[in-house]
Formats: C-alpha cells, sequence, structure tokens
C-alpha cells in the first residue's frame, strides 16, 4: 500500500483511539506509528541505490528487485509483539492499544496489497533466516 493509504487508515485508527480513551497524545501516536514505520524503506533504497536521491525509484518502492535483498526491518510482527508486551500499565494502555491497531493495519494492508510477497515476509524472524534474500521472500 502507498503511503498516503497509510496516512489515511492510521488517521482513522488515531480517530478510533481518540474516541476510545479521550487521550490526544495517544491518538497523535497511533497515527504516527502507523505510517512512519515505512522510514525503513529508505534503509532499503540506500541499500538498492546509494544515497542519490531519485524519486521515481523510490516511489517504486521494489528496491529488492534492484538489490536482491529485502530488509524493512519495522515491518515486522516481532516487534509489534515486543511493543504490546512492554506497553503494560492502565496509563499506557492507550498507547499500547492504538498504536499497536494502527501497525497491526499497516502491516495487514501491506500483506493484502502486496501479493507478490508470501505471508511469512512479515516475520523479522523469516527474513533474518533467509538472510534477506528477496529471491527466497518473494513469491514466483
Amino acid at each position: 500500500m502507498r503511503t498516503v493509504g497509510h496516512i489515511i487508515t492510521s488517521a482513522g485508527v488515531g480517530m478510533l483511539s481518540y474516541w476510545r480513551y479521550r487521550s490526544g497524545p495517544a491518538a497523535w501516536a497511533s497515527f504516527f506509528a502507523g505510517w512512519l514505520i515505512d522510514i525503513d524503506h529508505v534503509f532499503d533504497y540506500v541499500r538498492a541505490h546509494g544515497w542519490k536521491p531519485n524519486w521515481a525509484r523510490f516511489n517504486e518502492a521494489a528496491h529488492e528487485h534492484y538489490s536482491g535483498k529485502l530488509y524493512l526491518l519495522l515491518h515486522s510482527y516481532e516487534l509489534l509483539a515486543l511493543f504490546f508486551f512492554f506497553f503494560k500499565g492502565p496509563k499506557r494502555q492507550p498507547y499500547r492499544v492504538g498504536v499497536t491497531v494502527s501497525i497491526l493495519t499497516h502491516l495487514l494492508l501491506d500483506q493484502k496489497c502486496n501479493p507478490g510477497r508470501k505471508a511469512s515476509t512479515y516475520f523479522l524472524t523469516q527474513r533474518i533466516r533467509n538472510r534477506f534474500d528477496a529471491g527466497k521472500l518473494l513469491k514466483g
């Protein structure tokens, strides 16, 4: 899914978070968490193309086809689970729920909108096990 789609869905999750918990900071955290995890695409871009800025290449979001590697370190169910388990307690509950739902929504939408990737691609342990080899992580 493109960044605009993640921004829209994250705004929805942020609004639901605010409606449920009446916490502006937690709602903003939910909003930003849901699309800022895409910052990891910068790492993949640099690994594939170097530091030379090229918006068309960056927007293509297919850096693994150039480098043969698929890192996307923040696109990970394991990191989502770690966040969920570490942010315990009643004061953190609005953040825990909102951010978790926002990131989960991001990952599920990416899975749905990127049919060329195996479902296991969104597990960091799977990418590490396959040494980030795009050929083993992508379908066909």
